[in-house]
């Protein structure tokens, strides 16, 4: 059988579908920098691959995806490694076969491969070893977002050290693991110590790579870690330390640690106005003289720059040009800090909203400034830094707002429970979430889509959009389209949802879920009832005694969303 390590670009022939070639597209499986098959589709103008515009994986600051020439880049470019499983011809004298990788073979290959390029190497059982150690932590039951894919998306495009540090960067999640798994205690267990709230930094002896370790994240022997502010960035890297120690010099040692720290999201500048990554420069000058690494003073500059590049790739989700993009890749994270839309079945309506309060708690708190890390930039590299923070707080706003929109939905839908006999699952009150052999009735299905506000209101339409067409992509525990938070949005606008949401706690009592409820015109609150009823069909009579009340006290402008309430009832 053919080995991979020996197929090189001229052996592999260029395939192209009839469907292809009738297109120009094309199907090129070359060979990158580190002697893998990879594989790159484009449109060409004839059969040569080289005169063709391979598509590149990468995006760039805008979120747009770059097509480069191969000639302008050549098939021995970092930008032609890509490690997200691709289908891979084999082709020899004997058969042709398609197969897949397994990510445990992609993660063995490209650490051994970024070690080969910094002239180190790793024997076969440490490769398989760490492999494990990652593809394991992350493929916890709780990774719906930082999985083992989300390590080769950030690996796109970067070069060796950077690689070497994604491989480790997400290992270790633990408040969202439950604490540390027995493969990573084992090679962390003389670092720290944990009780039943803190985790600290020991403060027994310790290596000097791990002393170099604490050093370079400015902490000190005997603290406690912040659970969201480094402990996992630095118990990660603790792991990537004892992983490379013996593979790698000290110069790329220390380049992947600073590279992990650097992942640490979200932080504002010190009290002396001095940026994360000013404070890393100045620790990596003090590690490089007390450990006697010996780089020069452009290197530690490079050091910090290629650092800053890796962390942006990790939050590149946040600069995609497309909203609805952005937040598919948002909707992924919710899983991860709230157990119980882990169980996609069967989580309560309470569970959904205090998910909403989290997230857009986050989104209030967050400064789009504090996103993306900037070192020493050029003058070219400061105008894609600024495109970059602006499609970041562009998306940072609208996720704002169509929160709030999700959030208000579903304390509407907190209240009516409330009111008619507490909480439940939310799939009563909404419908199922769909599957491939089901898919139920929706209140969705009632509330229609032709809506109008009986008063002008202001709208931002491409939160509406959103709302009405959905994020990208379906998640594990919630459809892609919002049709009540539209509704909603669509007659109140902005300001009343603004006037209602005053209303909203967590989680909601009669006394506020009435005046939630009281707050909303009485004609889209009936459409909104008889909407429910028609799917939680064991409260049915609660929601018509509520529907009945309001019809009550509907005046001469709401008779025709009482009769169509009335016409609706009749059905269930």
């Amino acid at each position: 059988p053919t080995s991979l390590a020996s197929i090189h670009t001229s052996s592999i022939p260029l395939t192209m579908s009839d469907d292809q070639e009738s297109k120009g597209s094309f199907n090129f499986f070359g060979k990158n920098m580190w002697g893998n098959v990879v594989h790159n589709s484009g449109s060409i103008g004839s059969t040569s691959p080289e005169s063709a515009v391979i598509k590149d994986t990468n995006k760039s600051a805008n979120g747009m995806v770059r097509s480069i020439p191969t000639e302008d880049r050549g098939l021995s470019s970092s930008y032609s490694c890509d490690y997200r499983p691709k289908k891979i011809v084999l082709t020899s004298k004997a058969s042709s076969d398609q197969c897949s990788p397994t990510r445990i073979q992609l993660l063995a290959e490209g650490i051994e491969d970024c070690l080969q390029e910094l002239n180190c190497s790793a024997t076969q059982p440490d490769l398989e070893k760490w492999s494990i150690i990652i593809f394991e932590s992350m493929t916890a039951p709780a990774r719906t977002f930082h999985s083992v894919q989300h390590v080769f998306d950030v690996a796109v495009g970067a070069d060796c050290v950077q690689k070497l540090a994604a491989f480790f960067h997400d290992v270790v999640y633990y408040s969202i693991d439950g604490g540390l798994s027995v493969d990573q205690n084992d090679l962390l267990k003389d670092i720290i110590s944990e009780d039943d709230e803190d985790v600290y930094i020991t403060r027994e002896k310790l290596d000097r790579n791990i002393l170099m370790t604490i050093d370079i994240f400015g902490f000190e022997e005997g603290m406690v870690l912040d659970k969201f502010l480094g402990l996992n960035e630095f118990l990660s890297a603790c792991m990537a330390v004892r992983c490379y120690e013996l593979s790698v010099d000290d110069a790329s040692l220390v380049a992947i640690i600073c590279c992990i720290e650097t992942t640490i999201p979200f932080r504002k500048p010190d009290s002396d106005g001095r940026l994360p990554t000013e404070n890393l420069f100045r620790r990596l000058q003090e590690v490089n003289e007390k450990y006697d690494i010996g780089m020069a003073e452009a290197e530690l500059v490079k050091i910090v720059q290629r650092a800053a590049d890796l962390a942006n790739r990790d939050l590149e989700n946040f600069s995609y040009e497309e909203h609805a993009v952005f937040l598919s890749m948002t909707w992924n994270l919710l899983p991860e800090s709230n157990i119980s839309l882990r169980n996609t079945k069967a989580f309560l309506i309470s569970d959904f909203a205090l998910a909403m309060k989290k997230m857009l708690g986050f989104f209030d708190n967050l400064d789009a400034r504090t996103i993306y890390m900037t070192f020493r930039e050029n003058k070219e590299e400061e105008e894609i830094s600024e495109l970059r923070f602006q499609n970041a707080h562009s998306n940072v706003m609208v996720a704002k707002k169509y929160m709030r929109c999700k959030g208000m939905a579903i304390s509407v839908v907190a209240a009516i429970a409330e009111l008619t006999g507490g909480d439940a699952p939310l799939s009563l009150f909404l419908g199922d979430l769909p599957e491939r052999s089901h898919t139920s009735v929706s209140a969705g299905d009632y509330l229609g889509t032709d809506h109008v506000a009986d008063r002008p209101v202001q709208i931002d339409h491409s939160v509406l959009q959103l709302l009405s067409d959905g994020r990208e992509q379906e998640s594990q525990f919630d459809i892609k389209k919002s049709p009540l938070a539209s509704y909603l949005y669509t007659m109140l606008g902005d300001i009343g949802m603004e006037e209602c949401y005053k209303h909203v706690i967590f989680p909601m009592d009669e006394e506020h879920s009435r005046r939630l409820l009281g707050a909303i015109p009485i004609s889209v609150l009936i459409n909104i009832l008889a909407a429910i009823a028609a799917v939680a069909v064991t409260r049915t009579e609660r929601l018509n005694r509520m529907i009945e009340e309001l019809e009550a006290k509907a005046d001469a402008s709401d008779r025709s969303v009482v009769c169509h309430c009335k016409m609706l009832r009749h059905f269930f």
